[in-house]
């Protein structure tokens, strides 16, 4: 039950590192243009701060394995965990390697996936959380729009609604295992 409880508070403080760590990479470049650019811009093997927004990077995703884990042993997560390992290989692998691109698709791709199907899950108990899934996927169909029509030049805004929905996503769980009796 202690896992249980530490666990949530880990949850529930992701957003709080998230923006703090957004903040303090963005400042270390100040070049950066959310409608101009991609976040992993950042992490560009041309820039030469590009190991403050990768170790950030990984840092969380290892920070967010913990509440994944715990999620997938209470049946509140199927792909969450998976979802962060390729968060961590987003860091590890600049935006010029192959592996960036498949690495930060999928972590989008799986953490939405999770987000509806567990929001269907939860939904035979209360039908409110049906939402999840609803706007899991009119999340994910958002940020195609937001790519596919241009709207921006860079990527920037569309990854940050898909991450603000996946960090609401967390700070849910950690009030479901806060809070509820998990079986």
């Amino acid at each position: 039950m202690e896992l249980q409880r530490f666990t949530s508070y880990v949850a529930l403080s992701l957003p709080l590192i998230f923006i703090i760590g957004l903040a303090a990479v963005i400042h270390a470049n100040p070049w950066f243009s959310f409608t101009d650019n991609a976040l992993s811009d950042m992490g560009s093997l041309k820039n030469p701060n590009r190991w403050l927004f990768n170790g950030f990077l990984m840092l969380f995703a290892v920070i967010a394995m913990v509440p994944s884990i715990v999620a997938f042993k209470n049946g509140l997560s199927y792909l969450m965990p998976f979802a962060m390992f390729f968060l961590f290989l987003v860091g590890v692998f600049p935006e010029e390697l192959p592996y960036h691109a498949p690495s930060a698709v999928l972590f989008y791709v799986l953490a939405l996936a999770d987000i509806a199907i567990v929001g269907i899950k939860l939904g035979r108990h209360n039908s409110l959380n049906y939402l999840w899934s609803v706007f899991s996927v009119i999340v994910f169909f958002t940020m195609l729009f937001l790519i596919r029509a241009r709207v921006f030049k860079g990527l920037a805004i569309p990854e940050l609604i898909g991450a603000f929905f996946i960090l609401a996503w967390f700070v849910y769980l950690g009030l479901l295992l806060r809070f509820e009796t998990l079986s």
